[in-house]
């Protein structure tokens, strides 16, 4: 079993004593009448009534809606706000959004800490170890829950500390640890034995009646268990009596006794049915699929068994631990985010700076590397779990006979799975610190306004790290301008970016009158030089699409040259305005069948107030509209047309909002890069 190990009552008891709020007696409907009738004396009694309202409300919307205008108010009481917010947290657990309950006791831990409230701080720590108990995270969830039970011991606090232990046992349980669940679950009782408090007591039985029936000590698994569920009964604890139901079941499965199994079983899978308690719900199936296929009921089995995976498929959800690894490196990014940028403004040390991106740029390969080994690897363990599924899917009928090697797959599919997601926190890191390379090298707007005073940039990468960038550099009177497309995108395409952008570098640095078709050419040489491409069938094919402009400031002349990119220029001639296409060369910037033939030269006279365009083919491309199309150069040519007249920032800002609305639900297809200017 994967069940989680802190009931909600127990939380729910840490609540009461850490927070010191008596709202027995009170209803939620009582409370609601005295919010809605203004029926407080100041704004600190209707923060108390608003906690009331979200510690009292079973409806998880109304736990949340609750919190929220407390947090509120506490914002404009000035205190921190540390009760709502673990309140809210359990409202985000209730609705299974368990990301943003992390985020919530995390918040919460840090206003107890700061308030030196360490009943409070015990009580986060044990909300937080229920949020990564629920998506399996054993590992951290017996981390915190130790230093809830370090507080607890410290503050002699009895009922507190035995119910974190009987929940401390259960996870070592749940981790296949029995021995030293049994130990830990004995301490517990003999605080429950002092204080007198059945309900405790009943879970400590439930508990350690687990742990035999995983011993296979089915006698003192069936006393421990009946007696809990008997002292549970009146309290109206389904959660708990569902769970040690199923085992009772298996007890008597193991008797022999299937009728009365089944029964038991039944009344369990309709209990966590009722309830909406999937991982309940997915061991009470597997159950009765035993029970039906030992009773030869084979229609039966396979209906249960269906269900079981269903259910078991639905209980752990990737984009919450993704999220919650998130927030812990937060902290951690934005530090790094801070002396990047401090390296970017100390023009001092320039030769420091070049020399840190060049070992940067070593060890993104490295990563990029890294990467690639652990996406291979990934998608072995992801066709092996396919295999796996496919197989189950095609012999339902051999596997209901081998009970035994279905326990076993599922044991291994779980390894597999922990496996791939470690990998997979490891890729998105090794993503991440990418992207802050890659931000480092393109040039800060405004290090580009300063060049051109009127322009925008419109860049929207497809995922973390792009294979579309800008650059520009001046020399002498010439400005240099560039929208570029790399082969791919995410770190394939960023691997690109960053060559294109070094020899970009290195190239200009050489011209003292630079020219666009020569930049393009000498470019070109550099990149067929780097991946040693020589027009052969077998290598990569690798290059890039960009639009480049050189503009002679003193003269108003810009030079243009394109690689599949065109220009766009709009000019206002006797009160109405004049669109131009220049179009690019059908050749990239790498290797192409037609060798090594010159780009083309392309000079316009600039007149004020002209607007031209160059952009990637992100923006054209997406798919959308009510015909799930392409947006198609023909509607961008269009809009640019309509809306050349407006400022640019304003400019930027109808392209984004066209391209969402044209998207709809649909994901974004490639990398996006328009950039606009005016004379």
């Amino acid at each position: 079993m994967y069940n989680r190990f802190i009931s909600a009552f127990f939380i729910a008891i840490l609540m009461a004593l850490n927070f010191l709020v008596v709202v027995s007696g009170q209803s939620t409907d009582s409370l609601l009448y005295k919010l809605n009738n203004n029926l407080f004396r100041s704004d600190t009694d209707k923060y108390r009534l608003l906690c009331d309202l979200a510690e009292t409300s079973k409806d998880a919307d109304s736990k949340i809606k609750y919190s929220e205008q407390a947090i509120e108010l506490a914002e404009k009481l000035n205190i921190l706000a540390a009760r709502p917010t673990v309140l809210k947290g359990f409202g985000y657990l209730n609705s299974g959004q368990l990301a943003l309950a992390h985020e919530c006791f995390i918040t919460a831990a840090s206003y107890y800490r700061a308030k030196h409230n360490n009943r409070g701080l015990a009580a986060a720590y044990l909300s937080i170890s229920e949020a990564y108990n629920q998506i399996g995270g054993y590992d951290n969830a017996i981390y915190y829950h130790k230093k809830a039970i370090e507080i607890y011991r410290k503050e002699n606090d009895s009922i507190p500390l035995a119910s974190a232990l009987t929940d401390l046992g259960y996870v070592n349980y749940s981790m296949g640890q029995y021995d030293t669940a049994l130990v830990i679950l004995s301490e517990a009782n003999g605080i429950y034995q002092k204080v007198d408090y059945p309900r405790g007591y009943a879970y400590y039985l439930g508990n350690s009646g687990l742990v035999y029936y995983s011993l296979a000590d089915f006698e003192t698994a069936e006393d421990h268990l009946l007696r809990a569920i008997e002292i549970l009964s009146p309290l109206g604890d389904e959660r708990a009596i569902t769970e040690y139901m199923i085992a009772y079941a298996g007890i008597l499965q193991h008797k022999g006794e299937i009728i009365k199994a089944i029964a038991c079983a039944k009344e369990s899978y309709g209990s966590a049915v009722k309830n909406n308690i999937k991982e309940y719900e997915r061991d009470a199936a597997f159950r009765l699929s035993q029970l039906y296929h030992v009773s030869g009921k084979y229609d039966s089995a396979f209906h249960y068994l269906s269900e079981y995976i269903s259910a078991n498929d639905s209980i752990r959800n990737d984009a919450n631990i993704q999220k919650m690894a998130d927030q812990r490196t937060q902290f951690e990014v934005a530090a790094i985010q801070a002396q990047v940028k401090v390296l970017e403004q100390n023009k001092l040390i320039q030769r420091i700076v070049i020399f840190g991106l060049a070992v940067i740029l070593l060890l993104a390969l490295g990563l990029i590397m890294l990467y690639y080994y652990s996406l291979k690897r990934l998608k072995m363990l992801t066709a092996e779990l396919d295999e796996r599924r496919k197989l189950l899917e095609k012999q339902s009928e051999e596997l209901l006979k081998q009970n035994d090697k279905i326990i076993k797959a599922n044991e291994e599919l779980k390894q597999l799975y922990e496996i791939s997601n470690s990998q997979k926190e490891e890729i998105i890191s090794s993503i991440n610190y990418a992207q802050r390379i890659q931000t480092a090298v393109l040039p800060p707007e405004t290090y580009i306004t300063e060049l051109i005073n009127e322009n925008f940039i419109f860049y929207k990468p497809k995922e973390i790290v792009s294979g579309d960038f800008y650059w520009i550099k001046q020399i002498n009177q010439y400005i240099i301008l560039t929208a570029a497309d790399c082969t791919g995108h995410g770190v394939p395409g960023a691997f690109m970016s960053m060559l294109g952008i070094s020899y970009l570098n290195e190239v200009v640095q050489r011209m003292e009158f630079p020219q666009a078709s020569q930049i393009l050419n000498e470019l070109r040489k550099e990149i067929k030089h780097s991946l040693r491409q020589t027009g052969k069938k077998e290598e990569s094919r690798d290059g890039i699409d960009m639009a480049l402009c050189v503009i002679d400031t003193k003269n108003s002349v810009m030079q243009y040259s394109g690689a599949n990119s065109p220009l766009y220029i709009i000019s206002n001639i006797n009160g109405k305005p004049a669109f131009k296409e220049i179009k690019a060369d059908m050749m990239p910037v790498g290797v192409h069948f037609s060798g090594d033939k010159s780009f083309t030269n392309h000079e316009i006279q600039l007149e004020i107030g002209d607007t031209f365009y160059i952009s990637t083919d992100g923006y054209i491309d997406q798919i959308g509209g009510h015909a799930n199309t392409r947006f198609s150069r023909k509607k961008f040519k269009k809009l640019l047309l309509q809306i050349h007249n407006q400022p640019l920032f304003e400019q930027k800002e109808i392209l984004e909002k066209t391209l969402k609305e044209w998207m709809g639900e649909q994901p974004q297809r490639d990398d996006i890069l328009v950039i606009g200017a005016r004379v």
